[in-house]
């Protein structure tokens, strides 16, 4: 018998010694595993244990996970809920994760201060945050024969800085510049409008807290809105402000009660008052004058929450413009206002660090009216349409 054979003989006679781990994680990854649900085992022991297993997504869901319940002190009796449901979103966050974990959160009882679901809390986002905004109205007919068409487009941009002060309250200012191209009307002098408007302006603003969730704030916006067609004078000097307070009553109703002063050519004192209703955690209705909102969360479709709304909006704005054929070369001046309502709906994504929104929808009732020697005329209703971005 060969060597080969006897050699391969003993071999199969011999018993294979154990092997050996050098560490418990090789030994561990050497033994079999009960059953994993998304990484999440619900047979684990201890700190750990999970009390249900998470599961995979429903049809035609992008994701879901095990939501916990967690104690509502507005129930009573420290009940259990799931505010969310079986949709699988977060838990309501009462930190501010742009401040390492800080909350500015209102003195007195909590509870009543805050609503619930993806809008609220809402707590102040401290530091700078910027948001530019484009908005274009295609051309128009206005009134008189001989006036011709207008056409708008609007270009908005803010740069606001919060922060916190003395006793819990919260101020902020944010510069302002706002650029309108005008395209017409043109053929009667005393009712030209120039090219391009300007308006350069500061929202001073503080905020207040108080026991029991009520808020007030009050804000003043100094502003030089002109065309720049002659020298800048006191009409184009603009000063508007706001007092307003809110109540939280609980967490589905908060009251709104103020006054807003708009510097234009009609000296406007306006109420901005109303209600703000969340009658769940998916919706939100701001019924507020003058610019009312209703807002649906539709989800996170692709990984980004997205919001759906309708938006409607009572909107003045005014300007210090030339009058005549050569308006560099005459002393006529004269005050131009702007006003109309609009009503749009939209959409709004959040992603990370920055939020957008594009919407469309019709603006009307506009009228451009102007301060002697000027002539006022009416423009048609038309389709406006927006984007945005706050980062």
């Amino acid at each position: 018998m060969s060597t080969s054979v006897l050699l391969a003989l003993a071999a199969s006679l011999t018993t294979a010694a154990p092997e050996s781990h050098s560490n418990p994680f090789e030994q561990a990854l050497s033994q079999p595993s009960g059953y994993v649900v998304r990484g999440q085992s619900p047979m684990t022991g201890g700190q750990f244990a999970a009390s249900a297993p998470l599961t995979v997504p429903p049809p035609q869901d992008n994701t879901t996970y095990y939501q916990p319940g967690y104690t509502d002190p507005m129930m009573g009796g420290g009940t259990v809920v799931q505010p969310y449901g079986q949709q699988g979103y977060p838990s309501p966050i009462t930190q501010d994760p742009w401040l390492g974990g800080a909350a500015v959160a209102p003195a007195g009882p909590i509870a009543p201060s805050y609503g619930y679901g993806v809008f609220g809390p809402q707590p102040k986002r401290f530091g700078w945050q910027t948001r530019a905004d484009v908005g274009w109205i295609p051309s128009s007919a206005t009134s008189s024969p001989a006036i011709g068409d207008l056409e708008v487009l609007e270009v908005d941009l803010e740069s606001e800085y919060t922060s916190p002060s003395a006793a819990g309250w919260v101020y902020s200012m944010a510069p302002q510049f706002n650029y309108r191209s005008l395209q017409g009307p043109q053929g009667d002098p005393s009712r030209d409008l120039p090219g391009s408007l300007y308006r350069f302006g500061l929202d001073l603003a503080l905020q207040t807290t108080s026991p029991g969730g009520c808020t007030f704030e009050f804000g003043f916006t100094p502003a030089v809105a002109t065309s720049f067609e002659k020298s800048v004078s006191s009409d184009a000097i603009q000063f508007d402000g706001r007092a307003v307070a809110y109540l939280r009553a609980n967490p589905n109703w908060m009251w709104v009660l103020g006054v807003t002063y708009w510097d234009r050519v009609d000296d406007l004192l306006l109420p901005y008052a109303g209600a703000v209703w969340t009658p769940n955690d998916r919706w939100e209705f701001r019924l507020l004058f003058p610019k009312p909102r209703a807002t649906v969360f539709l989800g996170t479709p692709n990984g980004v929450p997205t919001w759906m709304y309708v938006e409607g909006e009572y909107h003045v704005e005014s300007y210090e413009v030339g009058i005549g054929p050569v308006p560099m070369s005459t002393d006529d001046s004269a005050k131009v206002q702007f006003s109309d309502w609009r009503v749009v709906g939209g959409l709004r994504w959040e992603a990370g660090w920055v939020t957008t929104f594009i919407e469309g929808g019709y603006v009307f009732d506009r009228k451009v009216e102007y301060t002697s020697p000027g002539n006022s005329f009416d423009t048609d209703g038309q389709f406006i349409g927006r984007v945005g971005f706050r980062y």
